[in-house]
């Protein structure tokens, strides 16, 4: 009977060890098949060194990540593989793909634009490390893209700014639109906003300078109208005020005179060597030592560099009725 009952005893633990024994093994095939479910995810285990060495195996783990619009991770091993193989004749692909990695990252013009910021550099130095590429004419397009995107940006934060009374940091955005993305339309927006901005900050010298130029160099912008009625109003407020025949953002300048130029130092906003703004530079203020030239010009209308001839008001159907004004200011 003590024989069975310790028969009994043994067969009962060696079931229990079996069942033990069979919760702790690990199952293969299921691992295999939740960790390792694409053949693709086979990049991303294998001998360490060829892993971070071999330059098939990272430019196929950045495309993986690329396709799955994993961007952050995708430029990092772009910029691993270039690192390490930037002789590869892959080289100028992994430089493409690591810009507009940084290029999917953009997103509206509210947001951060350091990934646009990021991009513009990485496609500029797509076309000066590989001249002649295959990708050249899309990537002159995407930086294009890239700085519309950053002016904009400029401009909504020197709005946001104006709107809040801080005119000094909506100034100096307005500026870095005007003198990093000259070319652009954006521009134009830009020099009007800041002759706004200078006149809220009682510079109507300064405001009037960038009027003049808004002018003269945006003919059919949609804010001309409101520039000349806005310089009219600066220039009758202040009828001591000279008026500048001749400033540094003009670029059809009047006919020079002979002029006593005084240079005064500005407000150091802001100490950066890359920004070289109005704020920063050296202002002309230009005081004609002789009576300025005058010529005549229709009433009612901006008096331009050139004079209107008596041949030409002749001509006219309604003769406009004229007044010796100076260039550059409402007649």
């Amino acid at each position: 009977m003590a024989y069975s009952r310790t028969l009994l005893i043994l067969i009962v633990s060696l079931a229990l060890m079996g069942l033990a024994g069979c919760s702790t093994t690990p199952d293969v095939s299921s691992t295999d098949g939740s960790v390792l479910s694409s053949t693709d995810e086979q990049i991303f285990v294998g001998d360490e060194i060829e892993m971070n060495y071999d330059p098939n195996v990272i430019m196929k783990r950045a495309e993986s990540f690329y396709e799955k619009e994993a961007y952050p991770e995708a430029i990092v091993e772009y910029q691993h593989f270039l690192d390490l193989h930037h002789t590869h004749v892959l080289a100028p692909y992994a430089q493409y793909k690591l810009s507009l990695s940084h290029f999917k990252r953009v997103k509206t013009i509210d947001r951060d634009p350091d990934p646009a910021r990021k991009a513009l550099d990485a496609f500029q130095e797509l076309l000066v490390v590989f001249p002649g590429n295959r990708y050249e004419q899309e990537i002159l397009e995407k930086i294009t893209e890239c700085k519309k995107i950053l002016a904009q940006h400029h401009l909504f934060v020197g709005k946001f700014y104006y709107r809040k009374e801080a005119y000094l940091a909506a100034a100096h955005r307005f500026e870095k639109v005007i003198h990093i993305y000259p070319e652009l339309e954006f521009a134009g927006e830009a020099r009007y906003q800041l002759a706004v901005t200078y006149n809220q900050l009682d510079l109507p010298e300064w405001a009037q300078d960038q009027l003049v130029a808004f002018a003269q160099e945006y003919p059919s912008h949609a804010r001309r109208a409101e520039g000349r009625q806005l310089l009219a109003a600066i220039q009758e407020e202040h009828s001591d005020m000279v008026v500048v025949q001749h400033n540094p953002f003009i670029q059809k300048r009047v006919p020079s005179q002979e002029h006593t130029v005084r240079l005064t130092t500005q407000p150091q906003f802001n100490s950066s060597p890359v920004f070289q703004g109005p704020f920063l530079a050296l202002r002309q203020s230009v005081v004609a030592s002789s009576t300025p030239t005058t010529t005549n010009c229709p009433l009612g209308s901006w008096c331009e560099t050139v004079p209107v001839s008596a041949n030409a008001l002749a001509t006219r159907s309604v003769p406009a009725l004229t007044a010796t004004c100076q260039p550059g200011v409402w007649c």
